[in-house]
């Protein structure tokens, strides 16, 4: 973020400003000031070598903007420059604008914006508003686009080759990789003769509404253009790594189409498959009126925008973890295009013009913002594209409510019923209790909807788009639908009734009996006991792990009690949370990960330096061997809760027998102060240790001395063992946990860990895959934990395998020369390997 230097003659006065920005940017902004002088008779002057400290203290490769108020100020600033290097000097701006409306408005516009150009225009601009006010001539305040890129840039012309082109998860993935440059990035859709957009805004990408076979032109100017180029080309034409089962799932491709009419039937979009019979419950939202109003204080507007998105990105976190329970992470990832709507600069930009230049009221300013957006989705030619002016107005509803003091609406059933409304947006859908909604039934939305899909991962039946009346009907009318098939009775006689029942009990006997073999427990045909765990990231995906037949947990994600805050979890907020889980869990097992940021997932409070490769640099135990405090603030909470639980705790990305010995002695002492204080705790509670790391794999017969077992990660093991980002998709195909190589390695790590005497589990996304049970069940595996949704079918799996089969179809596999040799291996062994379509 660029940061802000104050220079004044007088500390007081540097102090003054500072304090007024901090206010009005509530603290956001990097800030230091450079005020008065050493001299207690004559304080009044300036320092450059004071100056020259005030900048290092703020300064990012952002850039720094240098606010001075008059004479020596502007002399003692530009000799600091002198003393700093020739990259510095070339991201420092030293601004003529007034000192308190250049702060401020240079300020505000930091926390939108990293172009220091467009930061030095607003400070240039600041008396505009208070010019106006006195009637007076207000000065010239051209302030250059976020996006504008010289004609004469480099540029790669490219066809956009996935199915549905560039939605909501694409487009998302396109500006978080431009956002990664500091190269100013456009897009055209040549196909459409569209407008140049900003690369780095999501609403303008994804309004763009390029289509699989549309050529699309990508500018970039800057001294990183050339890699933001090659990076943006390998995203496209890898197809945004869309695997194209996934596509087809989110399309809803697996649905028939709309079946004509039966007698008496309403016709609409299957979108979610199964039977419903019951009450109605009708939904409806009241619209919100928003009064449009003339203001006379922009920044306190603007302030309540900033604050309104804050505690949105909030509620939009809390509702992924949700999401992610009920369905799993890739539907739930539906709201992290919604985080991003949220950070979009466009959108932004254009409530900031509303408020600052007509002085219009925040609330009025945001819904107009929004409402452009939402315009321009519907406008788009892909029906597919056009789905996704519903996820700008869930996210836009969510700010306005926050704005107007509005208590959300949400679905609460006295019963069991079928939920009928105009339309439901994706917060509304992953906020349904699957237990008391028996159906889903809208007026307008489609298949491709967020909201079917939602639908479809939690298993409701659901019909789209039956037209206008049906949210008519009186409440309790009896409603039945058939989600396969789009239709929909109102009032079915008898006969139609008996008919759908019978479905229906055939379709819940179907569903009851793969959840009846997931709560069994997992047993080979042969009799062989097989641990079945769950990985999870809060309490309340505890209950329905259990449903789905998860014999406790074998990864608990704490990163949950850390994310979307500004100060860290207190030690009694911690044991608190993990009591509550294992008091849940009963007498099953909870292991617990200390936490595990960096990388992906940095931490606001932490104040972390970037890193080139934040997956190479300082997370996992690094970070909490660094800050130790955060570490044995954990530890503590972790023991606390240990008393009539099975507990157990485990230390991730371990590196080096060093690190693991300095994270034990950190416990070590930890006990030793509990059991001074007289705190209770589990004296045996079992310590464990993450293998992902390379190093990790190698020392494992010295590592498995030090702890009492090994949980293998191989979402990570297997891009550092293939050195291939599991994020990048051209790559994509070496980070597959099915290479020869990490299947290779799996088996190292089992085979020390059993000669040391100590147990193995594995906790990455491979423990999930019906194809991957059976090699790793041969390789010696102890204990599989994985996302809750995929136990049923990896119980299902064992049942079909006896161990000599299991270690036969593995030892045959480690023979193999690629990943797709293995697949097609377990798949022509004749084990049951499908997934029920989500």
């Amino acid at each position: 973020m660029i940061g802000i230097v104050i220079v004044s003659h007088s500390a007081k006065l540097a102090e003054g400003v500072r304090e007024l920005v901090d206010q009005m940017t509530k603290g956001r902004v990097p800030l230091a000031v450079s005020g008065g002088i050493e001299d207690p008779q004559h304080p009044i002057g300036t320092d450059a070598f004071d100056v020259q400290r005030a900048i290092e203290s703020v300064y990012s490769d952002d850039g720094v903007i240098v606010l001075m108020d008059l004479g020596s100020a502007l002399l003692s600033a530009e000799t600091a420059l002198e003393f700093l290097s020739e990259k510095q000097q070339g991201r420092i701006r030293l601004c003529e604008a007034p000192l308190v409306e250049g702060a401020v408005a240079a300020a505000v516009q930091a926390m939108v914006s990293n172009d220091i150009e467009l930061v030095l225009a607003e400070a240039r601009g600041a008396l505009t508003a208070k010019t106006a006010q006195l009637k007076g001539a207000a000065p010239d305040m051209t302030v250059p686009a976020a996006s504008t890129v010289a004609t004469d840039a480099p540029k790669i012309r490219l066809t956009v080759c996935n199915r549905h082109g560039l939605h909501a998860r694409p487009a998302a993935r396109f500006v978080s990789t431009a956002g990664r440059f500091q190269a100013r990035i456009s897009i055209q859709n040549l196909s459409r003769y569209t407008e140049t957009a900003n690369a780095k805004s999501i609403n303008q990408v994804a309004t763009l509404g390029a289509r699989e076979g549309h050529e699309i032109v990508i500018t970039a100017e800057g001294a990183d253009a050339p890699e933001a180029l090659k990076a943006l080309e390998t995203l496209v034409t890898s197809g945004f790594g869309e695997a194209e089962a996934a596509i087809e799932r989110d399309a809803g491709l697996q649905l028939p189409e709309a079946s004509p009419a039966d007698e008496g039937a309403l016709t609409g979009i299957p979108a979610s498959p199964g039977i419903a019979i019951g009450p109605i419950a009708l939904y409806r939202l009241a619209p919100i009126a928003v009064p449009e109003r003339p203001i006379e204080n922009p920044m306190n507007e603007w302030q309540r925008l900033q604050q309104a998105i804050e505690a949105a990105q909030k509620e939009l976190h809390a509702l992924r973890a949700l999401a992610t329970a009920q369905v799993g992470d890739y539907q739930a990832a539906i709201f992290d295009a919604h985080l991003l709507y949220l950070e979009d600069p466009a959108l932004l930009d254009a409530a900031h013009r509303r408020i600052f230049d007509r002085k219009m009221n925040v609330e009025a300013a945001w819904q107009s913002a929004v409402e452009k957006m939402v315009a321009a989705y519907r406008d788009l030619e892909d029906p597919y594209q056009q789905a996704r002016a519903a996820d700008v107005i869930d996210m836009g509803q969510r700010v306005l409510k926050l704005l107007m003091g509005v208590v959300p609406a949400s679905v609460v059933l006295a019963r069991p019923s079928i939920v009928v409304a105009a339309d439901l947006t994706p917060s509304d859908t992953a906020q349904l209790d699957p237990d008391k909604v028996l159906g889903i039934c809208t007026e307008f939305g489609s298949a491709t909807s967020h909201a079917a899909i939602l639908a479809r991962g939690m298993g409701i039946p659901a019909v789209m788009g039956v037209g206008m009346g049906i949210s008519r009907l009186a409440e309790e009318t009896t409603l039945a639908l058939d989600g396969a098939h789009g239709r929909v009775w109102v009032e079915p006689n008898s006969d139609l009734l008996a008919e759908l029942k019978s479905q229906r009990e055939s379709w819940a006997a179907e569903q009851q009996a793969v959840c009846n073999a997931g709560r069994q427990p997992a047993l080979t045909r042969d009799g062989r006991r097989i641990k079945i765990l769950a990985n999870i990231g809060g309490a309340v995906h505890v209950k329905g792990a259990l449903e789905q037949g998860a014999e406790g947990v074998g990864l608990l994600r704490t990163e949950f009690l850390f994310l979307a805050r500004v100060t860290p979890p207190s030690e009694d907020e911690q044991t608190a949370a993990y009591h509550r889980i294992a008091d849940t869990l009963g007498p099953h097992p909870l292991i617990i990960r200390t936490l595990d940021v960096g990388g992906d997932k940095p931490l606001p409070y932490l104040d972390l330096e970037v890193e080139a490769n934040p997956f190479l640099g300082l997370r996992g135990i690094r970070l909490c061997l660094d800050r130790p405090e955060i570490l044995k603030t954990q530890l503590r909470a972790i023991l606390r809760a240990s008393p009539g639980h099975r507990i157990k705790v485990m230390f991730p990305m371990v590196s080096t027998l060093t690190e693991i010995r300095a994270a034990k002695k950190i416990l070590a002492t930890t006990r030793d102060e509990l059991s001074r204080a007289g705190v209770p705790f589990e004296k045996n509670m079992e310590v464990g240790m993450m293998v992902e790391v390379p190093a990790a794999v190698a020392l494992a017969d010295q590592m498995a001395a030090e702890v009492d077992f090994f949980s293998i990660g191989t979402n990570d093991l297997s891009q550092y063992i293939m050195a291939a980002d599991r994020t990048n998709p051209r790559v994509q195909a070496l980070s597959d946990a099915f290479q020869p190589a990490v299947l290779r390695t799996i088996q190292y790590i089992i085979e020390r860990a059993h000669a040391a005497g100590i147990w193995v589990g594995l906790c990455g996304e491979l423990a999930g895959d019906p194809l991957a049970v059976t090699v790793l069940l041969g390789l010696g595996l102890d204990e599989f934990s994985m996302n809750p949704p995929a136990i049923p079918a990896v119980k299902r799996v064992l049942s079909k395998l006896t161990m000599v089969e299991a270690e036969a179809i593995a030892t045959a596999a480690l023979k193999l020369e690629t990943a797709e040799a293995v697949r097609e291996l377990v798949k022509s062994s004749g084990n049951p390997i499908s997934r029920k379509p989500a």
